[in-house]
């Protein structure tokens, strides 16, 4: 009897053990993807202009869940700020509004939204480029800083 004691003690202290090794590790990560969508077809193309409509070139342009959902943050950001329909943003009575009909046309701003090191990548985008001349600039580095703008909940206009 006692050595059965003994025995269910010790497979109970090694199960413990062994599961407080595996809480201890870090789970690898499952972004495994660290290079930005390439989207098939780009505005300016012929194959983009043989589409005719933009509904089919917003078909064109999806972003397969299985790659989104294993890219980095930062190669989701490029993804996101890479997005052929992203200026569509601009396109309402304001850019809050543009972004949220956006974000419902488009997982891949939906899915950098939900990271937890979201807001961390856009800031250091948004502080890498910060001291860029104006001339340098480009669509890309201003929508980024809308994001940010949107993701903070500081006014654009106060930032100005």
């Amino acid at each position: 009897m006692r050595n059965r004691m003994t025995t269910l003690l010790f497979c109970i202290s090694s199960l413990l053990a062994l599961w407080a090794v595996a809480v201890s590790k870090p789970p690898a990560s499952s972004y495994t993807i660290d290079t930005p969508y390439e989207f098939p077809i780009l505005p300016g193309t012929q194959e983009w202009i043989d589409l005719g409509d933009t509904l089919a070139r917003r078909r064109a342009c999806p972003v397969p869940d299985e790659i989104l959902q294993h890219m980095t943050t930062d190669a989701l950001l490029q993804t996101v700020l890479d997005y052929p329909f992203l200026s569509d943003m601009y396109a309402f009575n304001s850019f809050e509004q543009g972004y949220i009909v956006v974000r419902r046309r488009f997982a891949g701003l939906w899915e950098f939204e939900h990271r937890p090191d979201y807001l961390e990548a856009l800031s250091q985008y948004c502080e890498q480029n910060a001291s860029l001349p104006e001339e340098e600039k480009t669509f890309e580095h201003y929508i980024a800083e809308h994001l940010y703008y949107i993701y903070t909940g500081i006014p654009y206009s106060m930032a100005s």
